[in-house]
């Protein structure tokens, strides 16, 4: 590879990242030069791998798209031709991918597609959504609205061992009642009859006093009648065709969110709010655009198995 391509490389990355002009807008795509290139410097050609042509252009718009602290490791003229022996690398990979077919794999294909739709999200949701601001009075309407909506409630943290028989149960719960948390969590891992929990320990993670979904109420009442972190409730609970041994291993406090507390949640809240619009406009508009035809009826023939769980789900 000649060497005075390499130079005019490092020059145009040098004039990207030093020149006063780099705080200036960035030419349009029929301005030159770019990167300190002309026209004709950038589409000379650098490497070609089977039907792949990299220009000085594309490795200069690659460099220079780096960060300052990374295009900095490029002054070296070694460290530039690693680049771009590593770009080489992996169009070659590419290339044999290719002819062993792995572009056709149903994974593939499905990746390449999100990857697609990722563009059009970012194109006609994101970056319009950033270019309109979302102002504190509207921050402070919402907060005014309903300010115990960004309150939290008590919550606690527990772990438990699940066992169906009662015999066995009484067994462990005698154990687990001289153990400390990470020798309950050993206990879990070792005996517990519940697939989803065992292998973290039993871990239910922190929930409030009330609530739908896993634990259940059983299990939240029991969990929340314990004072003290490392307590195991001193009976079994028996619920989900089984019993459970419970340990309390964490406490958050209720905790009541002022407006200034509260406001960076509000503008996420917000920011969601507004992009769940957008893509459901942008939904409605393709369907109105583009043919589509769905058959709910066909969904019955399909049979899901379900594992019922020891927590009651």
């Amino acid at each position: 590879m000649s060497w005075k391509r390499a130079v005019i490389i490092v020059l145009a990355v040098a004039v990207a990242s030093c020149s006063k002009k780099s705080e200036e807008a960035p030419a349009a795509e029929d301005e030159w030069p770019k990167y300190g290139l002309t026209e004709a410097q950038a589409n000379e050609v650098l490497a070609k791998v089977g039907d792949r042509t990299i220009t000085v252009g594309e490795l200069a718009e690659r460099l220079a798209s780096q960060s300052p602290y990374l295009r900095a490791r490029f002054e070296s003229p070694e460290r530039r031709k690693d680049f771009l022996d590593n770009l080489v690398r992996f169009e070659l990979l590419v290339v044999e991918a290719k002819r062993r077919g792995y572009g056709d794999k149903p994974e593939i294909i499905r990746a390449r597609r999100n990857a697609m739709i990722q563009q059009l999200v970012k194109q006609e949701v994101d970056e319009p959504l950033e270019a309109v601001e979302i102002t504190d009075e509207e921050v402070k309407a919402v907060y005014d609205a309903n300010p115990l909506e960004f309150d939290r409630a008590a919550q606690v943290r527990a772990s438990h061992i699940f066992i169906k028989d009662r015999g066995r149960a009484n067994t462990l719960l005698a154990a687990a009642k001289k153990a400390d948390l990470a020798g309950f969590r050993k206990l879990a891992r070792d005996e517990s009859e519940d697939e989803k929990t065992k292998g973290g320990g039993g871990d239910l993670q922190f929930f409030e006093a009330s609530g739908e979904g896993e634990p259940p109420a059983a299990i939240r009442e029991a969990t929340f009648s314990l004072d003290k972190v490392g307590t195991v409730y001193p009976t079994l609970v028996e619920e989900g065709g089984g019993f459970h041994i419970i340990m309390l291993t964490g406490k958050r406090a209720a905790l009541t969110r002022t407006y200034e507390q509260a406001k960076r949640a509000i503008r996420h809240k917000l920011t969601r709010e507004r992009k769940d619009a957008a893509m459901e406009a942008l939904t409605k508009r393709l369907r109105e655009e583009i043919e589509v035809e769905v058959d709910y009826d066909a969904l019955e023939a399909i049979k899901v198995e379900q594992q019922r769980s020891p927590q009651g789900q």
